[in-house]
């Protein structure tokens, strides 16, 4: 059966726009952590230009943890250019391919930002103690880790939305339910990764302080980041039902 060619021709344009949300977003949030964590990392190379190895070394690290969130969204974002031309026979999946743009592109900015916050904070602890930098780099290497938690999420629903098919559902409601979905999962990896990020920074600055009590103050960052990734695994949650139960 022949597809109709406007139907081939949202499919298409649809893909061509969440490729372009996705990695404008998902190019945001991994910018300014990066940048932040440099900017910090130049200031502590300024107070004490003989660490600048090993500044430089744990600025690289956490720039890398940081850069992980832009690509998962170019990762998407191709995903969706290559679709081009592929048969489709819905009209959910154009909404599809949007919504997944849009979920990955969010979702990336939270982390992104997020992770600059430890890189800084450890490059800034070098700076103080280099004796423990190791300690600094596993605790920026941790926290960081969680802040990648939402956008793995985003990345996850990102990919249900571009091949799961919606093969037998009707049009209507189901393509506010597959955008719900995008843009649940998206908006609501944003805060939980900024907040995870925030606490995961502090943590290092105390341990920057305070090496001894590296140990102690990593299992305290690590439970208030689990309660602060519950707001992320909620809307997990709701982006689930809203793909596969409405």
């Amino acid at each position: 059966m022949m597809i109709p060619l406007s139907v081939e021709l949202w499919i298409d344009g649809s893909s061509f726009l969440g490729a372009a949300v996705c990695m404008g977003f998902g190019a945001i949030g991994a910018a300014v952590g990066e940048g932040y964590a440099a900017g910090v990392a130049n200031a502590a190379v300024s107070r004490n230009p003989q660490l600048a190895g090993p500044i430089f070394k744990t600025m690289l690290v956490g720039q890398a943890l940081a850069e992980s969130a832009s690509i998962f969204a170019l990762v998407v974002a191709m995903i969706l250019l290559f679709t081009y031309g592929a048969p489709h026979d819905s009209w959910l999946m154009g909404v599809g391919m949007l919504s997944s743009g849009i979920c990955m592109g969010l979702g990336a900015v939270g982390s992104g930002i997020g992770s600059g916050f430890p890189a800084a904070e450890a490059c800034a602890a070098v700076e103080r103690q280099p004796a423990a930098a190791n300690r600094f780099l596993t605790g920026m290497l941790v926290g960081s880790a969680v802040c990648q938690t939402p956008a793995i999420f985003s990345l996850v629903v990102s990919l249900l939305l571009v091949f799961s098919g919606f093969g037998g559902k009707p049009v209507h409601p189901t393509w506010a339910a597959v955008l719900g979905a995008g843009l649940c999962m998206g908006l609501g990896a944003i805060g939980p990764a900024l907040g995870e990020g925030f606490a995961a920074g502090k943590a290092v600055k105390a341990m920057g302080r305070n090496p001894k009590e590296a140990d102690v103050l990593t299992r305290t960052m690590l439970v208030g980041q689990a309660v602060t990734e519950s707001t992320a695994i909620y809307s997990l949650v709701v982006a689930l039902l809203l793909l596969f139960v409405m």
